[in-house]
């Protein structure tokens, strides 16, 4: 009998499992550390923050009842745990803008882990959570928005919602009392992070009590999971309340879109996030091993925010996804391909998939593909920060125009809430700006939507005619123009009167 060769030895469990959970946090980690590295200011978004954080430093760290952004008499009603958090960092000696961008994506690092502790809690099985990690790490589409200057909230948010998740699932699982006030605190400080991740942590705890938790002392720790969330979080709401009442909670929920929508749920569910939907193909087959095995708590949890705000919806699938992809991968495709060959469905054990050479090298080389990918979202991602040159014109407003000037800012970008010159003018230039939306959903109510269409429309507009109308129906006054003459020359609005203050080749500044 010929024996094993010594490199034949059987691979454990403990071992397939930290070798791809390792993958998952090393090579996450460096896809989300590294536009850190190439770029100079915050990718995308955070001017808004930029200005709250000095708003809070400002006033000793005390809450202030408004936020001078774009000096609009904004409430300072936004969840605060992330702006304390780099107001102290700046109170260290770190500047603002290195702040924000770095700590969204220490923030979306840190949610690596917690995710893993998530899908080993909803698997119950750690080399399912390792596989779930890998995919959650490497999903580009997942985590960009996480490593804005916006991240500050967003990524913080996303790494407390899967603890809080965690644990949620786990109180209501063991009935321990430690592991219920865990939760509570882990969903407070949710709470205060994200407004969306507050949303999902709430459904989520919802769908996690129907299915989990519906005997009596399972609704007895739900009921203390949400007290002390109330309980904890109350500093801040509470105040926001005293200053401003609950409208301006209402009046922010009225920001996304509360329509249910099968057909963005499709869409989301066929998307592709890399040039081989490796992951897409994984999370399909998964569904019909969840189906199968009947985990509709997954599903509902994972989709049941489609039905309640579209603007959220994504958020939950980036966590359900990754933990289908394993399903995926893990029980539906060996099983597939086992009928492939015997005409039997078989679910194979663990210990044997574990072993099986080409499942396991395939997986690496999946990883190690999405991991290329990944690095080169890296480029897409950094080009999306605001220019030198438009971070010169507005300095130049700032130092060169009367502090009561109020700009109409022409960019030609038609999704004014995700324009970094809309959102930084105001934090960079420290003067008013009438076409900036941010911050305004908390004062709007239902007229956000339609004043956030009205400036889609007027950055459409390419001719002086139409940019005058669309001024006229939303009643905007303003001293100053600020063009990017890449999408407007800026000599159509000379012949009416308008005088060029400042010019750099690509912005100008006309009164």
């Amino acid at each position: 009998m010929n024996k094993k060769p010594p490199y034949s030895r059987m691979i454990t469990e403990r071992e397939w499992t930290w070798t791809f959970l390792g993958l998952a946090l090393l090579f996450g980690s460096f896809v989300r550390i590294l536009p850190g590295l190439l770029t100079g200011f915050p990718i995308n978004d955070g001017g808004m923050f930029a200005v709250m954080m000095r708003d809070l430093r400002e006033n000793n760290f005390l809450l202030p009842a408004f936020t001078t952004y774009n000096l609009s008499g904004i409430p300072f009603a936004y969840p605060p745990l992330g702006f304390y958090i780099g107001a102290f960092i700046e109170s260290l000696g770190v500047s603002e803008t290195d702040a924000l961008i770095w700590l969204p994506m220490i923030f979306a690092a840190a949610a690596l882990p917690s995710f893993y502790l998530l899908a080993r809690e909803l698997t119950g099985s750690r080399p399912r959570a390792a596989l779930a990690a890998v995919f959650f790490a490497l999903a580009p589409g997942n985590y960009i928005w996480l490593l804005m200057g916006g991240g500050l909230t967003r990524a913080l948010g996303m790494a407390l919602m899967t603890l809080s998740f965690a644990f949620v699932h786990r109180a209501l699982r063991e009935m321990k009392w430690r592991t219920t006030f865990l939760a509570g605190l882990f969903c407070a400080l949710t709470v205060l992070s994200h407004p969306q991740s507050a949303l999902l942590t709430f459904t989520g705890c919802v769908v996690f009590w129907f299915f989990s938790g519906r005997s009596r002392m399972g609704t007895i720790h739900a009921f203390v999971i949400a007290a002390v969330t109330l309980l904890l979080s109350s500093p801040w709401w509470g105040s926001v309340a005293a200053n401003h009442g609950f409208g301006v909670f209402l009046s922010a929920g009225q920001s996304g879109d509360l329509r249910a929508s099968f057909s963005a749920l499709l869409g989301n569910l066929f998307s592709r996030q890399t040039i081989l939907p490796f992951s897409t193909v994984f999370w399909l087959l998964g569904l019909g091993r969840a189906v199968f095995i009947r985990r509709f708590d997954l599903l509902v949890w994972g989709f049941l925010p489609y039905l309640i705000d579209q603007r959220s919806a994504p958020i939950a699938t980036s966590l359900l996804y990754p933990i289908l992809a394993a399903y995926g991968f893990l029980d539906a495709l060996p099983a597939l391909i086992d009928f492939v060959r015997s005409r039997k469905w078989n679910v194979i054990p663990e210990a044997s998939l574990f072993n099986v050479h080409a499942l396991s090298m395939g997986m690496l080389g999946i990883a190690l593909y999405l991991f290329i990918e990944s690095v080169f979202h890296t480029q897409v991602i950094r080009t999306v920060s605001l220019t030198p040159a438009a971070i010169e014109a507005m300095i130049w407003a700032r130092e060169n125009t009367p502090a009561e000037s109020s700009f109409l800012i022409l960019s030609g970008r038609e999704d004014v809430m995700t324009d970094p010159v809309q959102e930084w003018f105001p934090a960079l230039a420290e003067r008013h700006s009438v076409s900036t939306l941010q911050g305004l959903e908390w004062t709007l109510e239902d007229e956000f939507i339609i004043r956030w269409a009205q400036l889609g429309n007027l950055q459409s507009c390419r001719a002086a005619d139409c940019i005058h109308a669309r001024v006229r129906e939303m009643e905007l006054e303003f001293t100053h123009l600020l063009v990017d003459t890449s999408k407007l020359p800026p000599g159509m609005f000379l012949s009416e009167g308008y005088e060029i203050l400042f010019d750099n080749g690509r912005y100008v500044v006309m009164r």
